[in-house]
């Protein structure tokens, strides 16, 4: 689900900052951060030998000593690398590392379950000086210059000096736009004579992508609800059985919803204001009326009654036997991108040769309200992942990484990191340097004996974009999904929101998310299903939620900023 990491860092932090306790360091003087420039080699100098112990966003422990990437590397910039043989993606083996204080000279581990001021604070990653990232990386430096007004330079900042950072910042332009539409079987609404769009058109021509259509028209909450009935109630896969459903939730997260719940001016995280007071989407008026809706639909018969059994895995092999004719599908499997093989709702086109599907707008709710979650709160900036350096790496070790840094993740002639070299490892889909790079089948696509990606930052900047995702997503992209006045329209941002890391929201959560989605989530299932009365135990709902570390929670995001201001609107 979207912010995953941020729940993921929430729920693994209290363990490793107990055993931090007792052997951080502290941080540093803002005098820590300053350097001296003059005794550092100009950009491009590489005839001192460097030593290098390399990590990246995507290492897994799977990378082979003396790869493709990495001798490359070494000749190029002159260094000598040392390998990451430890999967950093596994959050034991992180705690570990960052217990120990035996971490790679770069790190970006995937679910950090710390924040860069902890990590400072710590004694275990060094600050970064803005005179050192300009100079050795231009590039980067260019890309903070030109996003969101500079916003990037305020992030991370040393806790004191304003002129360093704890942390590199990644720009996530695969998440641009917004990612999620709802989607109908199209052969069942045919089959019972409902009324289609007069605008729908296939979005593609073959390969399956002509039995999927999209309509710019969006239903109101009451046209699906009606949908939904027929779906439940009309046999439309004309079998003679009543077995088919409207819906089909599920348990383990709130995907299934997004859309459905934007109907009603809300998402499952942002924050945002009710009757002039900041408030959480699952404690307000907004969200008991979502609840109400939903436990009519069950009511009626309209929603899969064993969805309090379902994962979100097992809901997607569901879908594909012909058991529900509504789910929310992201772009990415629209367009059938290989990651997404077997997930609903494009699934039940390889089951089903008469399937079609139908992608519509998002739903409008009964206040006129519609959107989704903007998958990046404030900026595609992410302020979920970020590169760290040691802290005893060396200003020279420094200023030759970020020179690797800057041709690894922003140079287009840096594409052989990642992908190798097109034409001999790779092929362009389409326009050379404006299309997706696939990786032959004969070489290894992440790590391994290639390198590819081991060494790289999860970062997206300029075409990156386009050689990652897939042409038919791009497409998409291009036609609906990061259209500036679909986004405008749909993309939901919380109110507030701690983009500095000013407050001690990340601490809350700590100590008390799991037991606030614990509450959130029986209270779900039972409203859906009837086992209590929404309206009757709404307010004992609440006050035990507020109760059990809410309220604080809703305390430190008074503190935050809110969103329009840090982004100059």
């Amino acid at each position: 689900m979207f912010n995953k990491k941020r729940l993921i860092r929430a729920s693994l932090v209290l363990p490793t900052l107990a055993v931090l306790a007792a052997c951080g360091d502290g941080g540093g003087s803002a005098e820590e951060a300053e350097v001296d420039m003059t005794e550092l080699p100009e950009a491009g100098d590489f005839s001192e030998t460097i030593d290098l112990h390399l990590s990246g966003s995507l290492t897994q422990g799977n990378i082979e000593d003396g790869n493709y990437v990495q001798e490359r590397l070494e000749e190029e910039f002159n260094v000598n690398i040392e390998n990451t043989h430890v999967d950093t993606w596994d959050s034991n083996e992180q705690s570990i590392m960052i217990a120990s204080g035996d971490l790679p000279d770069t790190f970006a581990f995937t679910g950090n379950d710390m924040t860069p001021n902890e990590l400072y604070n710590n004694g275990l990653i060094r600050p970064i000086p803005r005179e050192m990232i300009e100079e050795y990386a231009p590039l980067y430096t260019e890309m903070l210059n030109e996003t969101d007004d500079g916003l990037g330079w305020d992030m991370f900042k040393h806790p004191e000096n304003d002129d360093a950072y704890l942390a590199l910042v990644g720009i996530q332009n695969h998440t641009q736009g917004i990612l999620w539409a709802p989607t109908l079987r199209l052969d069942w609404m045919e089959n019972l004579g409902l009324d289609i769009p007069d605008d729908i058109e296939p979005i593609g021509e073959d390969d399956g992508y002509e039995r999927i259509y999209r309509t710019e028209h969006s239903y109101t909450i009451e046209e699906l609800e009606e949908i939904l009935r027929a779906f439940s109630e009309g046999d439309p896969d004309g079998n003679g059985s009543n077995d088919t459903y409207g819906l089909m939730p599920f348990n383990d997260n709130l995907n299934w919803s997004l859309t459905l719940m934007g109907a009603f001016g809300i998402t499952p995280e942002y924050n945002f204001e009710e009757n002039g007071e900041l408030t959480h989407p699952m404690i307000s008026e907004r969200y008991k009326d979502y609840l109400l809706t939903l436990a009519s639909w069950y009511e009626d018969g309209l929603i899969d009654p064993e969805w309090t059994t379902l994962s979100e895995r097992t809901a997607w092999e569901k879908f594909q036997t012909g058991a529900a004719g509504y789910f929310i599908a992201q772009r990415a499997y629209l367009a059938q991108e290989t990651w997404t093989q077997g997930r609903a709702p494009h699934n039940v086109l390889h089951q089903d040769e008469d399937a079609k599907l139908l992608v519509t707008g998002s739903e409008i709710g009964p206040e006129g309200h519609k959107g989704q979650p903007a998958y990046t709160p404030v900026t595609l900036l992410s302020d979920d992942d970020q590169m760290f350096i040691s802290a005893d790496v060396t200003d020279e070790q420094l200023a030759r990484y970020l020179q690797m840094f800057d041709f690894m993740n922003h140079s287009d002639e840096g594409v052989w990191t990642v992908y190798g070299e097109p034409g001999e490892h790779s092929d362009w889909a389409g326009e050379e340097g404006e299309s997706t790079l696939i990786v032959r089948d004969e070489y290894t696509r992440e790590e391994g004996d290639t390198g590819f990606w081991a060494y790289n930052f999860r970062t997206y900047p300029g075409n990156r974009v386009l050689w990652l995702n897939t042409m038919e997503t791009n497409q998409l992209m291009e036609d609906y999904f990061a259209v500036d006045e679909v986004v405008e329209e749909n993309a939901i941002q919380p109110h507030r929101y701690d983009l500095f890391n000013e407050t001690d929201e990340a601490d809350v959560m700590a100590r008390y998310g799991a037991q606030l989605r614990t509450i959130e989530e029986e209270f779900r299932m039972n409203g859906i299903t009837g086992v209590i009365d929404i309206e009757n135990d709404w307010d004992d709902y609440v006050n035990t939620w507020l109760n059990n570390g809410g309220q604080e929670l809703l305390d430190e995001l008074e503190k935050a900023p809110l969103v329009e201001d840090i982004l100059g609107q």
